[in-house]
């Protein structure tokens, strides 16, 4: 988002602004994570994966449509809200469909593949804002949280359909 945001800002010539969204971004995440963690949820990880996942493709479209660098903040900050919920709930169904032995190297193949998957998300806003402008590579995050809410969908449609039998089948977290 850093790139994106950096070319938003300097394409609408107040290059200054982009550090001030980043960390009002960042401080929205902080707030919303803690306000996540302070909560009980009735629903279950599934749904709510997919509310947060619905949350960040609505929300990310407003992005490539911001008119100004303050608007943009506004919708990174928004946007920004669901990310630590989203990245929470990843975790708490990696726990439950991992064997417990294997649970170190399944968080560690996440963290790593979240890394390299931020990598490759700067290196194509990058080359997007070079190519087509700064929308081009504001339009990697709602096409991005759009790909993770059909995954949340297809898991969730998974999950109810075969979980059962699979609980019954397997001992916890062979899945």
């Amino acid at each position: 988002m850093g790139v994106a945001v950096s070319a938003f800002a300097t394409h609408h010539k107040v290059p200054g602004a982009a550090a001030p969204i980043i960390a009002a971004s960042s401080l929205s995440g902080l707030l919303s994570g803690w306000l996540y963690g302070r909560r009980q949820h009735r629903a279950t990880a599934h749904r709510q994966l997919i509310i947060t996942s619905a949350w960040l493709t609505g929300t990310g479209v407003l992005h490539p449509l911001a008119p100004s660098a303050f608007w943009l903040g506004v919708a990174v900050m928004v946007t920004e809200s669901g990310v630590p919920p989203t990245l929470v709930l990843l975790n708490v169904l990696t726990e439950k469909a991992v064997h417990p032995a294997a649970l170190t190297q399944a968080f560690t193949w996440s963290n790593s593949s979240s890394a390299a998957g931020s990598a490759l998300a700067a290196s194509l806003a990058g080359h997007s804002a070079d190519a087509w402008g700064a929308s081009a590579a504001l339009a990697q995050a709602p096409a991005t949280a759009g790909v993770l809410l059909v995954l949340a969908l297809v898991l969730s449609l998974v999950a109810r359909r075969w979980g059962k039998a699979l609980d019954a089948a397997l001992p916890r977290g062979q899945l």
